[in-house]
């Protein structure tokens, strides 16, 4: 570790618990999620919350970004920013338009800032911000829920504020043994069984990676830097595990025992040539034509070009899927580009700096699990549900003003490992770590 990276560690150590005020707005910037003021776009009570404590800080010059790791994500969030506006300008983007991305992007920078300063190398804010996630989308699923979290109240709704808290529960210092892996599948088990593959999935990946790490510092193969036979073994194990439940997953919904909705759901998904892999992802069928048609500059923010929507859908009739005329008139006439994705998304719209930036935190992400930690290490089982839910979402996830006030807490929940040894994530006792 350079001189650099020691004395950034060092200031974080150094750094004061923090008044009982500061756990408060911790908890109250995800927990206002509920509150959901439409203006040009949705701005919601953590958005405003961020914004006030972000100018607070900036005023008061009480920003604490140390780390390398810490600036190198503000620079390229600030280059995803600037390479949109000057791509909007450009393009001529509709106002409409441009307001929404820029402020998009401008929050995600917001929201990056206040949680690095006030959560970086704090454990227990990191605890209190996941509980305020947990609150706040039980409070948005009741009092403000929008069309699909009626229509699928689990999936989009009340299923992720569920999961999170099981996982912060199974991240306790008293939760231990097996009970961290067993809290996790059964989770991850009523998640496929509702409807929510995705972060079923996500759940039963970090059941793989707990079992696979506790195997190998049994075996002695544990180490910072692992040599090749420890990385084909994690590699191997997670690719065969996931790909076990992957056919588990559709041995169930196919026979129905998931029920009807979900057995519909797989058929039209698994109707053409390419199955469920490409028939669960069609979105990429239109913007990688998109990217390949302007891979610097980008087509703007909300992209829109029905060429792109016309040509996934005849890519999905010529492999045979059923779905494939399915495209309503009201999406032919708003003609966006389909992305549902975090970085293809960014590069649609911004160019290739916004791919940049999502890039960057997905390569650090995989790292970061390719370092095998104890089972006892601070935190690990909310950090590996984290870790995959940012490698999932960032390649197959659409990003936006709920996903911007979870997403930098997953990114800053992950970093905080990168550059620390097993040993030292282990020193911590959670609950009474600063």
């Amino acid at each position: 570790m350079t001189q650099v990276e020691n004395q950034s560690e060092a200031a974080v150590r150094e750094r004061s618990p923090g008044a009982d005020f500061i756990d408060i707005v911790v908890f109250l910037i995800p927990c206002l999620r509920f509150i959901q003021l439409k203006l040009v776009g949705v701005l919601s009570g953590s958005d405003i919350l961020v914004l006030v404590v972000f100018l607070v800080l900036v005023f008061r010059r009480g920003m604490r970004i140390e780390t390398p790791a810490g600036k190198l994500l503000m620079l390229l969030c600030s280059l995803w920013l600037v390479s949109q506006c000057v791509t909007d300008i450009v393009r001529h983007s509709a106002f409409t338009d441009y307001a929404r991305g820029w402020s998009n992007i401008g929050m995600t920078i917001a929201y990056l800032a206040v949680l690095w300063t006030l959560l970086y190398g704090r454990p227990r804010r990191v605890v209190l911000y996941g509980w305020g996630l947990v609150l706040g989308g039980i409070l948005t699923f009741f009092i403000s829920p929008d069309d699909l979290m009626n229509d699928y109240p689990w999936k989009f709704g009340i299923g992720i504020p569920v999961t999170l808290a099981v996982f912060l529960l199974a991240s306790r210092k008293e939760c231990s043994g097996h009970w961290p892996i067993t809290f996790s599948a059964g989770i991850g088990v009523v998640n496929f069984a509702l409807g929510a593959r995705g972060i079923g999935g996500f759940c039963l990946a970090t059941v793989l990676y707990l079992l696979v790490t506790r195997y190998m510092h049994r075996k002695g193969m544990g180490s910072r830097k692992l040599k090749a036979r420890s990385l084909v073994t994690i590699v191997a194990s997670m690719i065969i595990g996931l790909a076990g439940i992957l056919w588990a997953y559709q041995i169930a919904a196919s026979s129905g025992i998931l029920g009807a909705d979900a057995r519909n759901k797989y058929e039209t998904q698994a109707s053409g040539q390419y199955g469920i892999l490409l028939g669960g992802r069609v979105e990429m069928l239109g913007y990688l034509p998109a990217i390949y048609d302007s891979p610097i500059l980008g087509h703007g923010s909300w992209a829109k070009d029905p060429t792109y929507l016309i040509a996934e859908h005849q890519a999905l009739a010529l492999m045979g899927y059923s779905f494939a005329d399915e495209v309503s008139t009201d999406e032919m006439e708003a003609g966006l580009i389909p992305t549902h994705s975090y970085i293809f998304g960014a590069w649609v719209d911004a160019g290739i700096l916004g791919a940049v930036f999502w890039g960057w935190i997905w390569v650090m992400t995989l790292r970061i699990l390719m370092q095998v930690h104890p089972s006892s290490a601070l935190l690990m089982p909310l950090l590996c549900f984290a870790a995959f839910s940012l490698l999932w979402d960032i390649l197959f996830s659409p990003y936006g003003a709920e996903m911007r006030i979870i997403s930098p807490y997953y990114i800053v929940l992950v970093i905080s490992y990168w550059r620390k040894s097993p040993h030292t994530v282990s020193e911590v006792v959670l609950g009474v770590a600063k």
